[in-house]
């Protein structure tokens, strides 16, 4: 009885400090910015027994670039959702990877997106093609999204949102907000602001907010002063009725048939 009670105490023992040390392994992985994403299913489908053995192993790297080799396969087939699958699996592996993200999004929001519009041949009717193109630009936003949350602090990222919303969603709120999210943050390219200003300028009842971003970009010198930002600085001076005394952008008067200066 006794030596069964010093047994079941030794596996109790060896229980608790096993698990301490597994919980202690699963944050350091964390830290390193490993076990972020979940192997699904689906994962483990595109890898195969083996290869899904290697990932848990700690060669999630390795498999991932296997499957991003495989998703440009896909592509050249033009083998859409078997693409977004591989895709899926490469981010889930490598989370940290901002490349993978980005380029997940744009073979499915521009790439397989493109392709559904064009594919009258398969889909000649031309609202179900735009139901399909539609889709797709939705999983390459999904991309993005899923991508933020372990990236939060990418300006790639948040870029490509906002150029998202801009040229595939026709949202120019959504896309002002994302510019503006994305020139926050370290490494932001300088012109995100510009971007951030011109969207908000298409956004009904946003006019005057635009238009102080836009004056205070051209109040920071030439740098800023590029034709775009000029010339919608000059249009909101003009729809917002902007005194003349107030205005930060003057146009030259026209000449008048002398060659001299028309009164305003």
């Amino acid at each position: 009885m006794k030596k069964a009670l010093c047994i079941v105490g030794l596996l109790a023992a060896f229980g608790s400090f096993k698990t301490a040390a597994e919980h202690h392994l699963l944050a350091a992985q964390r830290g390193a910015g490993f076990q972020l994403a979940t192997l699904s299913g689906q994962t483990r489908t595109q890898l195969g027994q083996t290869g899904f053995v290697a990932a848990l192993s700690g060669f999630r790297a390795l498999m991932a670039d296997l499957l991003w080799i495989r998703a440009g396969s896909a592509f050249d087939r033009t083998e859409w959702p078997r693409m977004q699958m591989l895709l899926h699996a490469a981010t889930q592996l490598q989370p940290r990877a901002v490349v993978f993200w980005e380029m997940a999004h744009f073979h499915m929001a521009y790439d397989a997106s493109h392709s559904m519009r064009l594919n009258v041949r398969q889909q000649p009717v031309a609202a179900l093609r735009r139901v399909a193109e539609l889709e797709y630009v939705q999983i390459g936003e999904d991309f993005l999204k899923a991508g933020l949350v372990f990236n939060p602090e990418s300006a790639t990222l948040w870029q490509r949102l906002g150029e998202l919303y801009s040229r595939r969603r026709d949202d120019p709120a959504r896309a002002a907000a994302a510019f503006t999210e994305a020139a926050k943050k370290p490494g932001a390219l300088r012109f995100l602001r510009r971007m951030a200003a011109y969207e908000l300028a298409k956004v009904p009842d946003k006019e005057r907010e635009a238009y102080a971003q836009l004056r205070a970009l051209y109040l920071e010198g030439e740098q800023e002063r590029l034709p775009n930002l000029v010339r919608l600085l000059r249009q909101l001076e003009e729809k917002l009725a902007v005194p003349e005394a107030s205005r930060v952008y003057s146009q030259p008067p026209a000449l008048g048939p002398s060659g001299t200066h028309a009164p305003r």
